[in-house]
């Protein structure tokens, strides 16, 4: 099996030049461009760490794993470690940058222990209600970390990103609304991220909830009633959507036969592995891989 992680897609690290050695970093779209080299950004690449965008002017796109999403005022994007990422930046795009490592931000419970999860949502634009709050707690975030540190900083600095992180949980659940109101906790929020982990292991070799749900060692309603408190989805779509992703990315940055990829996610034909995908992408894999890898170019 193809391991997505050890692909040649170059990785940019966590590398502050600012502050060294604190695990979060704030700077502009403008900015981070006088620094690197734009052409790096324009290719497919993944990053070391999380990056939170906030465009405040100018226009573009972002592609998140071979999603291509425009970006304008208030486009708020969340891109994970290890996804593939590739920029398409006007000129005149400019935003505020939040880059932090896995394990700065404060531990907060369940919800917030899966800021690393690839099957939640990147991408947001922010409505009138949204937007000036999000950036008052951004601009709080800003200042404190520019002020001189005076010995609890970095405390400080966990606090006001936990914040922020927890206004973007907010918008989501707001976008999301067939869950139940409120994060789950306790039992069920555990189930859920043991689920999570179970399904990054296992995607490949099943797609069955009973055997999730064996593996799990509790039944597949228990599982079931987890999974739609977290995310308002069934256990199943949750499965489907971790094998389309793997799709995705192999067809887009792999030169892999679509049959190997089929064989890889646990189809044994190819021609279930096309309807599958189909039904969950509205588009034949070697329609998407020529499409994806079309649009993609910078």
């Amino acid at each position: 099996m193809v391991d997505f992680a050890s692909l040649p897609i170059p990785v940019i690290p966590y590398t502050p030049i600012c502050r060294p050695g604190l695990g979060i970093a704030m700077t502009t779209v403008r900015a981070l461009y006088a620094e690197a080299p734009a052409e790096l950004l324009a290719r497919p690449h993944r990053l070391g760490f999380h990056q939170i965008l906030l465009v405040t002017e100018g226009s573009g796109a972002y592609s998140v794993d071979s999603t291509r999403f425009p970006c304008g005022p208030g486009t708020l994007l969340w891109t994970r470690p290890n996804q593939v990422v590739q920029a398409f930046r006007d000129p005149g795009l400019d935003g505020d940058l939040i880059m932090f490592t896995e394990s700065f931000p404060l531990q907060m419970g369940p919800r917030m222990g899966l800021l690393d999860d690839v099957l939640r949502p990147s991408h947001w634009v922010l409505t009138e209600h949204e937007l000036p709050p999000f950036r008052r707690v951004l601009s709080l975030l800003q200042e404190e970390f520019e002020r001189p540190d005076r010995g609890l900083g970095e405390e400080l600095l966990k606090h006001l990103l936990a914040v922020v992180l927890l206004h973007v949980d907010q918008v989501c659940r707001h976008r999301h609304t067939d869950g139940e109101d409120g994060a789950p906790s306790g039992e069920a929020g555990e189930l859920f991220m043991r689920f999570r982990r179970e399904l990054d292991r296992s995607y490949g070799s099943t797609r069955l909830v009973e055997d999730y749900a064996e593996a799990l060692n509790c039944s597949p309603r228990a599982l079931a009633r987890a999974c739609r408190a977290f995310t308002g989805s069934s256990t199943k779509d949750l499965i489907d959507a971790r094998v389309a992703l793997e799709a995705r990315r192999l067809l887009v940055h792999t030169d892999l036969p679509i049959s190997a990829i089929a064989r890889q996610l646990g189809f044994s034909e190819v021609t279930n592995f096309g309807k599958f995908f189909t039904r969950r992408v509205t588009m034949s894999p070697g329609v998407f891989r020529r499409e994806a890898k079309a649009r993609n170019q910078p």
